[in-house]
């Protein structure tokens, strides 16, 4: 994230009583490895080369040198005043600076598989700020066991912050139809509420993103090779909003769900249909998950214009709170 601190949590270096200067300590010790992104500017600049210099005698000298490299930054970009810039002051320095120091949170409803989803898209889009953050734990990914269950853990991990809510939830839409409004909505309108960031997907599920080339490696070549042929035929509303991991093969209980997938795949050949029937199996995210090294930009962009927007979208979400 990025991080001004004011110019009074300096001035108080000289007042013991003022604070527990380890809160300072711990804080700035987020910016040379660069878990977060130190703003600054003249004046804050002068008073940590004044005062810190008492109580980090050793490290005065770099500090310095990060927050005068962080005043080149800012006057490059320009962004001193956007609402993206966490402000820390002496009053609060002590639970920011807990909150900065512990993971960011990414709750999803499946660490094993929606947690690869996610590693291996930030991948495919060389978003370095994911993939680091994720190495270094600077973000954690923690399964909430379905999505039933998503408000009450990201609950819980909220309860863990004391200012800065540094949670993200990823839902799977599980619209069976585009536009569906599903309980996943809801849940994330309820989650918004909390102050927390969610991603829902546009598409049924995160499987509905696994690109070609990963499905091609799936059971034998030649059965394969056929199946991704016909999948190519579908419409993209009805590419976005298939079951990839089973097809055709579950039944809809309700009368009303089964009219919509009629109006969705009214017109879908029948060899298509049968060609499709069995879905492509419960394992894709993991699949997704042993290419990740491999994939790229286009891989994902020939699902759709949109996907490619989409999941830079989440990505950037994600980085948003780490």
């Amino acid at each position: 994230m990025r991080v001004e601190l004011s110019v009074d949590v300096f001035l108080a270096i000289d007042d013991v009583d003022s604070y527990d200067p380890n809160d300072l300590h711990s804080l700035l010790r987020c910016f040379p490895d660069g878990r977060h992104d130190w703003v600054t500017n003249h004046e804050v600049v002068a008073a940590v080369a004044k005062h810190l210099p008492k109580c980090l005698p050793r490290l005065a000298d770099t500090y310095v040198a990060l927050a005068r490299k962080g005043m080149v930054e800012q006057a490059w970009t320009g962004k001193t005043q956007l609402h993206d810039v966490v402000r820390v002051g002496l009053t609060d320095l002590a639970d920011c600076s807990a909150d900065l120091c512990r993971p960011a949170v990414l709750v999803v409803e499946n660490s094993g598989s929606d947690g690869a989803f996610l590693t291996a898209v930030a991948h495919a889009l060389r978003h370095e700020r994911i993939l680091t953050a994720l190495k270094q734990s600077w973000l954690e990914v923690h399964s909430a066991g379905g999505s039933g269950e998503v408000v009450r853990v990201v609950r819980e991990h909220v309860s863990r912050y004391r200012q800065l809510i540094r949670v993200v939830a990823l839902l799977d839409s599980d619209s069976l139809i585009p536009q569906q409004r599903t309980g996943n909505h809801d849940r994330a309108d309820e989650l918004a509420g909390m102050d927390v960031k969610v991603h829902v997907l546009t598409r049924r599920e995160a499987e509905n993103y696994v690109p070609h080339r990963v499905l091609a490696t799936i059971g034998k070549h030649k059965e394969t090779s056929r199946k991704l042929s016909l999948l190519r035929r579908l419409t993209p509303q009805q590419r976005s909003h298939i079951d990839m991991k089973h097809g055709f093969t579950k039944a809809e209980r309700s009368k009303a769900v089964r009219d919509q997938l009629q109006q969705l795949f009214h017109d879908l050949e029948l060899e298509v249909r049968l060609g499709l029937h069995d879905g492509f199996g419960d394992d894709l995210l993991e699949r997704l998950a042993l290419w990740q090294e491999q994939l790229t930009e286009r891989d994902f962009a020939t699902l759709g214009e949109d996907v490619v927007d989409e999941l830079r979208k989440l990505l950037d979400l994600v980085a948003s709170r780490i």
